[in-house]
């Protein structure tokens, strides 16, 4: 197999164009600006329910949604895939994703008609939110057309009816454990994992939302289309966890023979420390391993992780503000920056974005607001009112970080007498710490004169931010293994799962 790169992005994302916010121009902006590769979604149909021929405002708006996909799609650079989203009370929601230009849009009654159409096409059909109540049809499953399902976006997880980020507080009320992704593995379905948004504020890839990493050649249609067929994909919560998951030569998503001794080698890169990595086979978690907190400190350059984050506000104050933040490296290098940026609050003018970077220095722009992320489309259950930014940086205990933040109030979304009281404020803040004291522990001050706060967080050494293992089963049952990460800040991750015949 030839060299692979992780590319990340967005496959489940909505905007006005359907009973959703944010321009079409927006949401591609705002996807090129941190992404890889987007595939907008607009809410096509209700097969069963009361617009089976097509959502008038995506009819009408097809050749512009057809013809922005393609008019963005840069292969090489950033990837576009025409997409739909197709609903039905009876058979769940899929979002069609075509490596092709779709003419037109297929308004299919069931889902065999919907399956039926797109066979031998371009195009596969995924699965999403399916632990609700009749999310999914695991009997109508069919892999060749659905490599994929999607396990969490801003809905919550569907992995199982426990852990982290349960599907109970969002639109679709709870249900039983028959329509979980755990349950339809158990079935006997292959199938790999993406996360998508469903961000209802025509913002891809928001924060903590769900985002999706594919393992693929290079950054094209075809290339991470085949990628998706192939089910090397990586689903994260949020931020961008990179997991390596492997038997032998074959690759997560693969199905592999039963030799007497089974061999899964993992490597997993986070940013924030590891929880725990856990193998999980048929369901139940057969290895688990942490970090190695009590790891040696070494005087040597290494690559150290750090996250700074900002906003914050008055309790249920709807003031809106606007932040600019620079970031200087003293005697070291700055090897990666990661934005980790709010879908919220909507805004359809502001942008939310990493200016520049070189090895010495970065900069960026955002706003926040603590009240106005209440006030959006987004159904999540956990909105948020503090954008934050990963970087990496290569250097000693010695080597200090420079930041400046600039902090205004110019708008107010929904006025009260404090919110209108602070309005074109401006506020500033300089600070600077070396890698050694934030080893110690996170660093928060308030904004002068604001109610805004910023916060450096610990810094992370990659003995606690990075694993490398293995696992080794003498099963010779047929089972399937997926790798499931856990960081202390509660983001999480998945693997696609690699199969063993006999």
């Amino acid at each position: 197999m030839p060299d692979l790169n992780l590319y990340w992005g967005e496959l489940h994302n909505h905007n006005e164009l359907g009973y959703a916010q944010g321009s079409l121009e927006r949401s591609y902006e705002i996807a090129r600006s941190h992404l890889d590769f987007y595939a907008f979604t607009p809410h096509g149909l209700h097969a069963d329910g009361g617009v089976p021929d097509g959502y008038p405002v995506v009819v009408a708006n097809w050749e512009r949604i057809r013809r922005a996909a393609s008019e963005n799609n840069r292969p090489g650079e950033f990837t576009c895939f025409p997409a739909y989203e197709w609903h039905s009370s009876a058979w769940g929601h899929l979002h069609v994703l075509s490596a092709e230009d779709m003419e037109s849009m297929y308004c299919a009654r069931n889902l065999a008609d919907l399956q039926d159409h797109f066979r031998n096409r371009q195009a596969i059909l995924v699965p999403h939110h399916t632990a609700y109540e009749r999310g999914v049809d695991w009997e109508g499953f069919d892999e060749a057309l659905s490599p994929v399902v999607e396990i969490f976006s801003e809905h919550g997880s569907s992995e199982r009816d426990s852990g982290l980020y349960p599907m109970l507080g969002h639109s679709g009320g709870p249900a039983g454990y028959q329509y979980t992704v755990q349950h339809g593995l158990a079935l006997g379905k292959r199938f790999g994992l993406v996360a998508g948004t469903d961000n209802h504020d025509g913002y891809p890839g928001g924060y903590g939302l769900g985002l999706t990493g594919i393992w693929a050649g290079e950054n094209s249609r075809a290339a991470l289309f085949d990628a998706l067929q192939q089910r090397r994909t990586t689903a994260v919560t949020g931020d961008r966890i990179e997991v390596v998951f492997r038997a032998g030569e074959a690759w997560m998503g693969e199905v592999v023979g039963g030799p007497a001794e089974r061999r899964l080698d993992y490597r997993v890169e986070g940013w924030d420390a590891l929880k725990s990595v856990e193998v999980v086979r048929d369901n139940l978690p057969v290895h688990i391993e942490v970090p190695d907190y009590g790891a040696p400190r070494t005087g040597q350059p290494q690559p150290y992780r750090l996250r700074f984050e900002w906003g914050w506000g008055p309790m249920k104050g709807y003031q809106v503000y606007d932040w600019q933040g620079r970031l200087q490296v003293e005697g070291g290098r700055l090897l990666q920056v990661v934005p980790c940026f709010s879908s919220d609050p909507f805004d359809e003018v502001r942008r939310k974005r990493v200016l520049e970077w070189d090895e010495r220095r970065c900069a960026w722009q955002s706003h926040t607001s603590r009240g106005s992320v209440f006030t959006t489309r987004n159904g999540s259950t956990a909105p948020r009112a503090n954008d934050a930014l990963c970087v990496e940086v290569e250097g000693t205990e010695e080597t200090r970080v420079e930041l400046e933040f600039d902090c205004r109030t110019s708008k107010s979304l929904l006025a009260t007498a404090t919110d209108w009281s602070l309005t074109g404020k401006l506020g500033g803040s300089r600070a600077s710490f070396s890698i050694g004291e934030l080893l110690r522990g996170r660093q928060g001050w308030r904004v002068e004169g604001l109610p805004t706060w910023i916060v450096a967080h610990r810094a992370l050494p990659e003995a606690l931010y990075a694993l490398t293992g293995h696992f080794i089963d003498r099963s010779e049952i047929p089972a399937y293994y997926y790798l499931r990460v856990t960081q202390e800040n509660g983001q999480l991750a998945w693997s696609s799962p690699i199969w063993f015949e006999e």
